[in-house]
Parts: C-alpha cells; sequence; structure tokens
C-alpha cells in the first residue's frame, strides 16, 4: 500500500485546493488502495506562518508593491526562508510522519520544499520529497532544491526557470498544468456554432478572485453600454462586495447581471459565457483553457502571477487589456464577423491544452511511492 503525504496551503488562494483535488481524483482512478493525507504546511507551523498564511489575501490585494517586493525577496533570501520555515513546522511535520508513514512527500507551495527536506535531512528520515509547481512562469527559485527527487514543471516557461536555478535535467519532469477532470471533457461543443449562434447576445462572465474585487463594478459599468452584453460576475467569498454590486447597479441585476459569490459550479458558469474577464491566476486560467473559453485579463497578482498576463499573449490563449475603458473596443472586435477572432482563441487554446496532465503525475507519484515503499519504521529524532 502506496503512502503520499501532500503539503498544501487552505487560505493563499483556492489554487493549491485544486491542484491536489485534480490529482488525488486520479490517484484513486490508478490505484484505490493508495492512502493520502493533505496537510496545510503553514497550519503545521508557530502563531506568524499561519497568521501570515490566513492574511495572504487581503495583504496581496491591498498592498500589491509590498507583496510583490516580498516575493522578490524570496530568492535572494532562499536560504534563511528555508531555515525559519523548517524550525517552525519540524515538531509539527515530523509527528505527522510518525503517525502516518508515508513513502512520498509532494509539495504543491514553495514553501514546503527546501524547508520540508531541511527537517527530514536533521531527522535522517530518507523519504523522496516531490516538488510540483504551481505557478506558469514567474516561478520562485524556492521551488528548486537540487535533493527533491522530481521537480514537476507544468509549463516550457517553468522548466527554464528551473535549469536557471541549477536544476540538472533529469529532475525535472515537463507536464501541463494539473486541471481538475471535470474542465477535461473530450467532447466540448463546437466553439463556431456557439459563437454563430450568440453573435446578437454576449455572455460574459466576470471572475474577481476568491476575495473579490470592487474593479468588477467599474468593468461592468463600461460593458453595460453595450445592450448585447449579459455578464455573470462571481464574487467570491467577500459579502460586501456583493452589497456593493448591487447596489451599483440595482437596475441591471435580475436581467442582464447575475451575481454569484462563491461557488462549485464555476463550470457551468464558465460553459455558459462566450467570453471571461478574469485576473491571470493560474488555476482558474487553465481551467478556461480547457474548456475552450476565451478570456480577457485585467491584471495579475505581483510575484507569481506577473508575468501570466504575458504568457497568455505569447500562446494566444486571450487577450491583456491594461486600461479597463478600452475592454468594449477590445470585446466589440473580438465578437465581429460573428465571434471570429474569439473562435480563433478558442482553437488556439484547443491545441495548447493537455487534459492528461493530472493524470501523468498521478503515475509518476505512484510510480515514486511503490519504488520507496518500504514496511520499515523510520526513526523519529
Amino acid at each position: 500500500m502506496n503512502r503520499i503525504l501532500f503539503l498544501s496551503s487552505e487560505y493563499t488562494g483556492s489554487g493549491h485546493n485544486s491542484i491536489i483535488e485534480a490529482l488525488c481524483a486520479q490517484l484513486l482512478r490508478l490505484s484505490p488502495d493508495t492512502q493520502f493525507i493533505v496537510l496545510d504546511g503553514f497550519e503545521l507551523g508557530n502563531r506568524l506562518l499561519r497568521s501570515s498564511s490566513r492574511s495572504y489575501d487581503s495583504f496581496a490585494v491591498k498592498f500589491p508593491l509590498l507583496w510583490g517586493l516580498i516575493y522578490q525577496l524570496s530568492a535572494p533570501f532562499k536560504s534563511l526562508v528555508n531555515r525559519f520555515v523548517a524550525h517552525s513546522i519540524r515538531k509539527s511535520l515530523l509527528k505527522q510522519i510518525s503517525d502516518f508513514h508515508p513513502d512520498l512527500i509532494v509539495s504543491v507551495h514553495n514553501l514546503f520544499v527546501g524547508s520540508v527536506l531541511n527537517v527530514l535531512n536533521q531527522a535522517h528520515l530518507d523519504i523522496p520529497v516531490i516538488s510540483l509547481i504551481a505557478d506558469l512562469d514567474n516561478v520562485t527559485p524556492l521551488w528548486a532544491d537540487k535533493r527533491a527527487k522530481y521537480i514537476i514543471c507544468p509549463s516550457d516557461e517553468a522548466k527554464e526557470r528551473m535549469l536557471h536555478a541549477g536544476m540538472r535535467q533529469d529532475q525535472l519532469v515537463l507536464t501541463g498544468f494539473p486541471v481538475r477532470s471535470e474542465f477535461c471533457n473530450k467532447y466540448l461543443p463546437d466553439p463556431q456554432e456557439r459563437y454563430r449562434a450568440r453573435q446578437n447576445n454576449i455572455s460574459i462572465l466576470m471572475i474577481s478572485g476568491s476575495q473579490g474585487s470592487t474593479q468588477v463594478i467599474k468593468i461592468a459599468k463600461a460593458l453595460l453600454n453595450d445592450k448585447r452584453i449579459h455578464l455573470t460576475i462571481i464574487a467570491g467569498h467577500n459579502t460586501r462586495l456583493i452589497q456593493s454590486i448591487n447596489r451599483a447597479l440595482s437596475a441591471y441585476i435580475g436581467k442582464r447581471i447575475t451575481v454569484y459569490g462563491f461557488t462549485k459550479e464555476i463550470k457551468a458558469r464558465m460553459m455558459e459565457a462566450d467570453l471571461l474577464i478574469m485576473r491571470a491566476s493560474p488555476n482558474v486560467l487553465m481551467e478556461a483553457v480547457h474548456l475552450c473559453k476565451p478570456v480577457i485579463v485585467t491584471g495579475a497578482l505581483r510575484g507569481q502571477e506577473a508575468k501570466n498576463p504575458q504568457f497568455i499573449l505569447k500562446h494566444k490563449l486571450g487577450l491583456y487589456c491594461r486600461d479597463i475603458r478600452l475592454l468594449p473596443e477590445m470585446i466589440e472586435e473580438l465578437c465581429a464577423n460573428g465571434g471570429e477572432k474569439l473562435l480563433q482563441i478558442a482553437q488556439n487554446q484547443y491545441t495548447f491544452k493537455k487534459p492528461d496532465s493530472a493524470l501523468e503525475i498521478s503515475e509518476l507519484l505512484i510510480r515514486t511511492a511503490k519504488e520507496t515503499n518500504t514496511s520499515q519504521s523510520r526513526p523519529i529524532a
């Protein structure tokens, strides 16, 4: 029986959880007797580490310049960061290892790669660690560690970053971005038929992140002058934002605007839309790509998302709008000629997507766990 311990993050956005969900579903399908547990690495640590996780969303949104600076500083102070995190999580992590006896540890958060390897080395534990990069391009060196068994790279750009950080070729495994299976339907409606039918009725889904953003109100006001446009807004957990939307756009609510808070039916909302307007979050972006839904990104978090808009443009997966006043013009151009440019983006997405990525990664995890599987108890320091 294989045992896999995942280290993730519960409160720093929902992307890490989406990756874990995608992998666990494939693990259970491939090897039903595989056991796994998912731990929030931050919750293993001291009060400072825990509070940094819980304040991440609001901090990164309210103080983007400062967050971007902190993210950049993680590179030159990598060893210091790893030592601090290792010291903080050591006792709790070793307790979990003693209880569960994992054959493999997989980290989907950059703070729990080098730090975890430090803890294992100090305790003389020979458990392989896999670093699973959860970003597309602006990848921090914290993901890189020569002691890791493998480093899973979801894009060519991520792999190049790891090579630049000094990692070995044989250590790097290039895959696509792991996306939940419900977004990987191989039998999608023909985009050409969909856009032809909707050319006089444009359905737009706006996704504002787990904490929401008041920018969606400005965007909605900029778009509603076009009577063809119908908006669906997902405001996340931000109840105040929902109230603000209802007040500011009350004349359109229930007519041309539908508002949701946090919803698990994100796929259904995407499938209803002709176009998505969103922040350049890698998970939601890749889910849209796998559904062949054209996107316009209006911004990105400093740090890990900083290069995602350029990633989108490079691979022709959507458009990047730096000034929301230009959105109506961009949408008009996309929808011209029966949605010709929308269709082209959807076709680019179809070529780019890799729906078997989560399956390929899960096969690697199972294979690695089997190779190191042992019935012997491991000494705990």
